[in-house]
C-alpha cells in the first residue's frame, strides 16, 4: 500500500461524502461580533453549506459541470481578497477550499452551454495572461 505524498494527494483519494462533511467542520477562521465579521461569517457559511450540498452527492464518475468549477475558482480568489483585507492569513476553511479545488481539477468537465461557457473561457483566460493573481 503506498502512502500519500502530500495533502493534495490525500484529498485526490478522498470520497466525496467525506470531504463534503470535513467541509462542515471546518472553521471559518473570522473572529470578532462586529458587523464586518458576522457578514463575512455569514457569506462564508452559505458558500459551506452550498458547496456541501453540491459535493456531498457526487457518486465517483469523475466528472462536474464547468460552470461550478469556474463558479468555485471565483468563489475562492473573492473569499481570499476579502480574508487578506482583514488581515487573515490562516484560515482553515480557506485552505480546506484550495485544496479541494486541487481535487476539482482532477476531475472531467461536462458542458451544458457551450456558447456561455466559451465566453466563460475567454473571461478566464484573460485572468491568467493578464496574471491577476493566483489562487
Amino acid at each position: 500500500m503506498t502512502h500519500p505524498v502530500s495533502i493534495s494527494d490525500s484529498m485526490a483519494d478522498a470520497d466525496w461524502d467525506s470531504l463534503a462533511h470535513m467541509l462542515k467542520s471546518i472553521k471559518s477562521g473570522v473572529d470578532g461580533d462586529d458587523a464586518a465579521s458576522k457578514k463575512l461569517r455569514a457569506k462564508l457559511g452559505m458558500i459551506r453549506m452550498l458547496m456541501y450540498e453540491e459535493i456531498r452527492g457526487w457518486n465517483g464518475n469523475n466528472s462536474m459541470e464547468m460552470s461550478y468549477f469556474i463558479a468555485s475558482f471565483k468563489t475562492i480568489r473573492m473569499m481570499q481578497r476579502e480574508l487578506d483585507a482583514r488581515g487573515i492569513k490562516k484560515s482553515e476553511l480557506l485552505m480546506f477550499l484550495k485544496l479541494l479545488f486541487y481535487k476539482f481539477e482532477k476531475q472531467k468537465l461536462k458542458v451544458k452551454k457551450p456558447l456561455a461557457t466559451l465566453a466563460e473561457f475567454k473571461k478566464m483566460k484573460g485572468v491568467v495572461e493578464n496574471g491577476r493573481g493566483p489562487l
